[in-house]
């Protein structure tokens, strides 16, 4: 600093003030006072000379002389220091560059010890600049040095917190990097970050036999915070001898304590009201939950529980349930799918739902869609389970009315269920896993499905067929057929409202259960409201009939050549173009429903523009499950086809002007994921006399056969078909027994044409747009969720509560995803956020209990304060809503953890 520097910082501290006092005790200065340029500033030496006679001169002699008080040696303490109360109204100044730093920063003379520590810190103006913007106002000691390691590291965060999360996404982000610590220890601040570490998460080195302590290694630092978040989600999922698992590996759970001797001591388990072990959990599910962190997260977790081979350690739970929480390590997911998928049938549908919603909420299932599927996969066939369990005696029905009606109201559920787990199971499989086939899962749901559920639900319908005669007589009271779709559904909406354009939407081979699908979707959301029911399908149940009996019509006949051909009032049915002729009698059109999906808002509008009825053909299942090449992905296409009908219906009304949607199907299907085996073939010797068209599941012609293993009738009764048309057949059809095929050419596991109820239960939903009136009224509420106590008291850093369902997600409410916190008076975030799914549908209060961990973040918490709950609705992202706040009481209490739960 030079001689200009000095005299201005002086002329700096008159201004405030006629008496400063220079302390130069290092005596670097001396020399130099002579050439100050201070104007008529007086200069007196105080060492070796009379302060009584100093202190008569500068308050009672001189009273307005501005004086320059120098010395070279620390004032005496005040009780000996006769000019200590000048002291306490004059300015102090310092010339050594720790306190002209302390003075560019704003801080206190206090701190010239800590600058003077760190003073290789302040040699480079770029680093200076950056602490100042760190700096808080005011700052402390641990303040200033939170700042300093910010500012080193050239983070923006001058908390513990953000400075250990730096250092672990760059651990992370290069698991054997050895330099973390370098720049650290340029400046001297390597002890100080192990400081906070004690004190923030208290993480402290044992002391060993000799006395003696090792080097703090970050990596250690690393596993005891995963261990340490680890055992505390094992406690919170009920797991009380968890402390004994952790024991195995010998690793002390954050914080260590030590005891006299600066040995470990065991002896304190009352970690959960320990602010450090809060501190230590928080960071690591910060780190967790972050997307710009998450990568590096997942990296460490590898790692350390690769390194230290975790799957042994998770390996001895026996419970699902004491991982429900548990998200720290990846094999921890595995084995809770492990378990689950072992005691699937010892929990109840309730239980294994609510786990597997849990699940679907954490770390691994959100990054990992194998995962997700995989859970789904389970959900499904707990489904299957439980309605099997249901019709543990079979299926016993009076009449073919009664089980049609029992299909359409439950059974179906059973084909539902077994889509949903083949299409996650695939998926899993695809990505290369197979823990549902080595668990078993996926041999016991397809063995289930084909050789029980199929088996018996084609002996029982084939009964009702026989005893019944149904197909000399294709109808059953109450259902309409297919045949008469156009009349019964299209013609009765103009006939019953205001409508004047309805459009009608068929999707080749969509299958009741896919269709339900489809309508529950629809009535979960909010501007329309479908309602669905059911036709009996013509038999054969395939294409070419199912698509002619759907248009409008006076008769439809049948014409045998080489193959059949369909004419509706004597034009052909086949195609899309010869459809267009049929409708356009009746003021309607067709299309594509590619060419739909491909239409701006105007050309839309204007393809459809004073026209009646509107036909839309979509065919997505039909074309994927009927290739030998693509059958295998008939559960992805149903999928697909339920996102594209749900995105027809919305460009329909949306854009379209349209009012009423109808959505139904010319067929249905059988589908089995196993390939088909002799046992699947009904026998036949060779194609039949008189047959013209022979396909997997049916055979049409003239003059067939009858037999034993197939049923034989006409398309006259079955479809309804004329026989007094020009040039047109007496067709007839032989299909076989139950759900056999006839021949396995271009794959079998997809098939249709037969009469079971998967063929023929043929859909139809009635979509319309409901006003904001109707909305109001038939639109689902999602579902409430309040605290079972109110107000709440948590009485530990990590406790639980309780949240209700207030009702049953079904018909009135659907679920809800709440982000659940507490709060402050002033609206501080004061825990870690929840995020929990409400999506119970059991009608009983004790289902729909919800268990959520609260983990609060730091002390000085105060008993006497009302807190609030926090709950905010994030079901939509982009449309979050908070619900009413809750009274919560924070009373800390001293209690071992192991008596919580």
């Amino acid at each position: 600093m030079n001689i200009q520097q000095i005299s201005q910082g002086l002329l700096a501290k008159f201004e405030k003030s006629r008496l400063v006092f220079w302390q130069d005790t290092d005596i670097e200065f001396k020399e130099q006072l002579e050439e100050l340029d201070i104007n008529d500033i007086e200069i007196i030496l105080l060492d070796g000379q009379s302060h009584l006679e100093i202190k008569q001169r500068i308050e009672l002699q001189e009273p307005n002389t501005p004086f320059l008080l120098y010395s070279n040696v620390a004032p005496n303490i005040p009780e000996r220091d006769w000019l200590f109360d000048i002291r306490l109204y004059s300015e102090d100044f310092y010339a050594d560059s720790s306190s002209m730093i302390l003075n560019e920063l704003g801080m206190r003379m206090e701190f010239r010890p800590i600058i003077s520590q760190y003073r290789a810190f302040f040699t480079n103006k770029v680093r200076v600049n950056r602490l100042k913007k760190l700096l808080p106002h005011s700052a402390n000691k641990e303040e200033l040095e939170l700042a300093l390691l910010a500012a080193t590291l050239k983070i923006d965060s001058p908390t513990f917190t953000g400075i250990l999360l730096d250092f672990l996404v760059k651990q992370g982000n290069d698991i054997h990097d050895e330099s973390l610590f370098d720049e650290l220890s340029k400046y001297n601040l390597t002890a100080t970050f192990w400081r906070f570490a004690a004190d923030e998460v208290g993480y402290v080195l044992e002391k060993n036999d000799d006395g003696s302590t090792t080097e703090p290694e970050f990596i250690d630092l690393i596993i005891k915070l995963l261990f340490t978040e680890c055992y505390q989600s094992l406690i919170n999922s009920g797991l009380s001898s968890s402390h004994s698992i952790f024991e195995r590996f010998k690793i002390n759970l954050l914080p260590i304590h030590l005891d006299e001797h600066g040995k470990k001591d065991y002896s304190d388990r009352s970690g959960l009201n320990s602010s450090k072990r809060a501190t230590a959990v928080n960071i690591i599910k910060s780190m967790r939950e972050s997307r710009s962190m998450g990568d590096a997260y997942n990296k460490l977790a590898s790692f350390i529980e690769a390194e230290l081979e975790l799957k042994n350690l998770l390996g001895t739970i026996t419970s699902p349930q004491d991982l429900q929480r548990v998200e720290t390590f990846e094999s921890a997911e595995q084995q809770f799918i492990i378990l689950l998928v072992k005691k699937i049938n010892e929990l109840d549908k309730v239980e294994v739902d609510a786990l597997i919603s849990h699940r679907l909420t954490t770390h691994w299932a959100l990054i990992q869609p194998n995962y997700a599927a995989i859970l789904k996969a389970i959900r499904a066939a707990k489904q299957f389970y439980t309605l099997k369990q249901k019709y543990i005696d079979g299926f016993q029905y009076d009449s073919a009315k009664e089980m049609y009606r029992a299909y359409e109201a439950e059974l179906y559920k059973f084909d539902m269920a077994y889509r949903e787990f083949c299409q996650h199971a695939n998926q899993v499989a695809h990505n290369g896993s197979d823990i549902l086939k080595k668990t078993g899962l996926v041999n016991d749901i397809e063995t289930l499905y084909v050789d029980w559920y199929l088996h018996d639900l084609a002996i029982t319908w084939g009964k009702h067929i026989d005893q019944e005669n149904l197909l000399n007589d294709w109808e059953i009271m109450g259902v309409p057929n297919q045949y008469d779709f156009y009349n019964h559904q299209v013609e009765s909406i103009f006939n019953t409202s205001q409508v004047q354009k309805v459009f009608v939407i068929i999707s080749d081979a969509l299958r009741y259960e896919v269709a339900h699908a489809i309508s529950d979707q629809i009535n979960n959301e909010k501007r329309f409201s479908s309602e669905i029911k059911s036709q009996l399908g013509v038999v054969p149940s395939y294409t070419q009939l199912g698509m002619a009996s759907l248009l409008p019509h006076n008769k439809i006949s049948a014409h045998i050549g080489s193959k059949v051909e369909y004419k509706v009032d004597g034009v052909s049915a086949h195609g899309t173009e010869n459809r267009k002729k049929i409708l356009a009698k009746h003021n309607g059109l067709a299309f594509k429903a590619s060419e739909v999906l491909g239409w701006t808002n105007d050309e839309g509008r204007q393809m459809v523009k004073d026209t009646r009825v509107v036909y839309i053909y979509h065919d997505q299942i039909d074309a994927i499950g009927d290739k030998a090449v693509t059958e295998n992905q008939t559960f992805e296409a149903c999928a697909d086809a339920i996102s594209e009908i749900k995105l027809l219906i919305e460009r329909i009304i949306n854009r379209l002007n349209g009012s009423r949607v109808l959505v139904t199907a010319d067929h249905g299907f059988i589908y089995k994921s196993s390939d088909v085996v002799d046992s699947d073939r009904a026998t036949l010797q060779a194609q039949p006399k008189g047959a013209v068209e022979a396909k997997k599941r049916y055979i049409i012609g003239e003059t067939l056969p009858e037999g034993d293993n197939y049923w034989q009738g006409s398309l006259n009764t079955t479809a309804n078909l004329a026989l007094d048309t020009e040039n047109c057949s007496n067709a007839e059809f032989i299909v076989p027994r139950g759900s056999n095929r006839f021949n396995f050419v271009g794959g079998a596991k997809f098939v249709h044409g037969g009469v079971m109820p998967q063929e023929i239960c043929v859909p139809v939903l009635r979509v319309r747009e409901l006003d904001k009136k109707q909305q109001t009224k038939l639109s689902k509420e999602r579902v409430p969720v309040v605290p079972l106590a109110n107000p709440i008291r948590l009485v530990s850093l990590n406790d639980k509560i309780q949240l209700l369902q207030a009702g049953a997600v079904g018909d009135k409410y659907i679920a809800r995803e709440l982000e659940i916190w507490v709060a402050d008076p002033d609206g501080n975030v004061v825990s870690h956020k929840q995020v929990a799914m409400f999506d119970a549908t059991s009608e009983r209060q004790e289902d729909r209990r919800h268990n959520v961990i609260i983990m609060l973040n730091g002390s000085g918490f105060d008993r006497n304060i009302s807190y609030k709950l926090m709950m905010r609705d994030i079901t939509q992202p982009n449309r979050p809503i908070d619900l009413e706040p809750v009274s919560v009481t924070i009373d800390l209490a001293i209690q071992d953890e192991f008596d919580l739960f």
